[in-house]
């Protein structure tokens, strides 16, 4: 039995920023070729840790991988998933927006 052909996968990564004011959080996803999900974990975790030297970035302890192709025959392109993940919440939508949005927290224009 051959070894399984590699098919694409993305990963996703988090870090922390350490000369930054405000030392802010990021949210990566990057694409690997890989034989198998733990394949593109052990990958993705070694690109994170170079993309942190580079940067002077915490590496936080958590790679989310997903397979995006079955194999070599499949290539990624324009409109391509490369990544998915289910939140079980009973938040409306606004509030759940909210809560993953990235962007900076809303001031208080009132006083």
């Amino acid at each position: 039995m051959g070894q399984e052909a590699r098919a694409w996968y993305s990963a996703r990564t988090f870090y922390k920023w350490l000369n930054w004011e405000g030392r802010p959080y990021e949210e990566r996803v990057v694409l690997f070729r890989a034989h198998s999900l733990d394949e593109a974990i052990e990958l993705a975790e070694r690109e994170s840790a170079e993309y942190a030297r580079e940067g002077e970035l915490e590496v936080l302890d958590l790679v989310q991988a997903y397979r995006i192709t079955d194999g070599d025959e499949e290539e990624v392109g324009a409109g391509t998933e490369v990544f998915s993940k289910l939140h079980p919440s009973e938040l409306p939508a606004s509030s759940f927006l909210d809560r993953y949005d990235s962007g900076p927290p809303p001031t208080d224009v009132s006083g």
